[in-house]
């Protein structure tokens, strides 16, 4: 008679694997599924509204010591903008420009009064005499509003750094965060391509500030859906544990 302990066959490595590699692939099409469920909000509603065209319809680029032409021809086009809007809107010297045109070609706005608009996000930063802030203005900013709730990619984030003295300051009533708009601002100021005080950055210096919109706060839809999933995946959990908790007793 043998007195061998009795045998165990124990799964193959292989099937390990497989069980593995369905649960992941359960679980990412769970995911998948849940995601196309999420109830979306309407971004058209968050567009900021009285937003001035942009003084250049295009975004030249230039290379600094190579050409001046590039350099020149900008600063044309950007004198002769800001002059036809003065005339039409009354409005003080300085065509509206985006960052992406500023930093394509530094050169050709440096020390020049321009218009730009954006929203204020991150924190302020006091210093003596003013405070620095991000300003950015890219869709996120003026069209479709934070990315919580909606779909809607549009590139990324860009912006730039803006001194505002004092009274400009005091008027920012929130910057923006995650599922919040900060204030969307239309500033009038000098670009500086090399400002000292911001450590030879690119720089707005503003010396007027309008509130194109407040902050707006955004409350992303309760996902049904995914609060249910949610619950019966913590009852399972509960469930298995209990039952793992009484096999050890026996």
């Amino acid at each position: 008679m043998s007195n061998a302990p009795p045998s165990h066959r124990r799964p193959s490595t292989r099937r390990l694997l497989l069980g593995a590699v369905a649960v992941l692939a359960l679980l990412l099409a769970g995911v998948v599924w849940l995601e196309s469920l999420h109830p979306q909000l309407d971004p058209s509603v968050n567009a900021v509204q009285g937003v001035p065209p942009l003084a250049l319809d295009d975004e030249p680029t230039c290379r600094r010591f190579v050409d001046e032409a590039p350099i020149d021809d900008i600063r044309e086009r950007l004198a002769s903008a800001a002059a036809v809007e003065r005339v039409e809107e009354g409005l003080p010297p300085g065509g509206r420009i985006s960052s992406t045109q500023v930093f394509l070609c530094p050169s050709a706005y440096d020390g020049k009064q321009v218009t730009y608009v954006g929203e204020v996000v991150g924190e302020l930063l006091p210093r003596r005499g003013g405070a620095w802030a991000q300003i950015n203005d890219d869709e996120y900013a003026l069209v479709t509003g934070p990315v919580v709730g909606h779909r809607e990619r549009a590139g990324f984030n860009t912006g730039l750094s803006v001194w505002l003295p004092d009274d400009l300051a005091a008027r920012i009533e929130a910057p923006g965060r995650p599922a919040l708009r900060g204030d969307v601002v239309l500033l009038r100021g000098t670009i500086l391509r090399a400002d000292p005080d911001d450590g030879g950055g690119i720089t707005l210096r503003a010396t007027e500030l309008e509130t194109l919109a407040g902050p707006l706060q955004l409350e992303p839809p309760l996902h049904t859906h995914q609060a249910v999933v949610a619950v019966v995946l913590s009852l399972l959990a509960m469930a298995a544990s209990l039952w793992a908790r009484q096999v050890r007793r026996r």
